[in-house]
């Protein structure tokens, strides 16, 4: 994640242009969670929690919440933001909670970051802090959508953020478990026994080359996400990437990538008015798990 722990990364346009996940996704969690016998919504914490986006929705199902982060910047944004009852945003590494005692947590989430994360050492911390009834919810988008009206344009996008000629080689490293559903974190809960392990994606397009060992739950409706998108919005959303920032440190002298790539997609679908609301497919996947006895 060393980009977005980066000091001149503006967390302010992050905390600005990131997606919203859905309000409904907290009770989807708190739903699994409960079905443990003795669970309790005492306590979660949102790992990777960045400007707090998710932190601040986990209010609506526990009494207390705890957001992390090894970026004190993206901190400072979550901060900014008043909540009430207060929460609590402390700096630290996903795989070294030293500050949670074991077995203290209900629910450990991780929104959109659980790619950065040392998979076998996040989860083994995962399984110190979580209650013997705790879940474990680790969820994402891959930031390539499906354009429903505009077919053109989902090629498009996935080839600015993938080709190696455009930002494929400026993703930090982990990209590519994201990109993969977090399969690799399906097989580590299966093969470390952890409980009610359940992976599903949406749409089915997301999973590439099946997963004969360790298949996926194919949802028929999002859960994940919930962001209404124009053309100036998503451009916007564009800007958050990582990859386009380190570009951007290496070519500060050229047009934002993001920018350019937008008014492309747009000459492609015919279309000039940059508030016309899109209608996307957003690829997204949930992990849910609780920890082995």
């Amino acid at each position: 994640m060393a980009t977005y722990s980066n000091p001149t990364y503006d967390s302010s346009n992050y905390q600005a242009n990131r997606p919203q996940y859905k309000d409904s996704l907290v009770d989807f969690i708190v739903s699994y969670h409960l079905q443990t016998p003795g669970a309790e919504t005492d306590l979660a914490v949102d790992v990777a929690t960045g400007t707090g986006i998710f932190a601040r929705q986990l209010q609506r199902g526990f009494k207390r919440v705890i957001g992390t982060d090894i970026s004190e910047g993206m901190l400072q944004s979550a901060r900014a933001v008043a909540t009430q009852p207060p929460i609590d945003y402390v700096q630290s590494p996903a795989e070294s909670l030293l500050f949670l005692q074991s077995q203290s947590v209900d629910v450990l989430t991780v929104a959109t970051g659980a790619h950065w994360f040392d998979i076998n050492g996040f989860i083994a911390e995962a399984k110190r802090v979580l209650k013997p009834s705790g879940t474990l919810a680790i969820f994402g988008y891959t930031g390539f959508v499906s354009f429903i009206d505009y077919p053109q344009c989902s090629r498009m996008l996935k080839d600015f953020g993938l080709s190696e000629d455009k930002l494929g080689t400026y993703w930090d490293d982990g990209r590519d478990v994201l990109v993969k559903g977090y399969r690799d974190y399906h097989r580590v809960l299966a093969n470390e026994f952890w409980n009610g392990v359940s992976r599903r994606i949406y749409p089915d397009t997301i999973e590439g080359e099946p997963s004969i060992e360790y298949p996926p739950v194919i949802g028929q409706s999002p859960v994940v996400m919930d962001f209404d998108v124009t053309w100036r919005t998503l451009s916007n959303y564009l800007s958050t990437w990582s990859p386009l920032a380190t570009y951007h440190r290496k070519y500060p002298g050229r047009e934002a990538a993001n920018q350019v790539l937008v008014r492309e997609m747009m000459e492609a679908a015919g279309t000039s008015n940059i508030d016309e609301k899109l209608n996307l497919q957003w690829e997204e996947i949930l992990v849910l798990g609780h920890p082995p006895q």
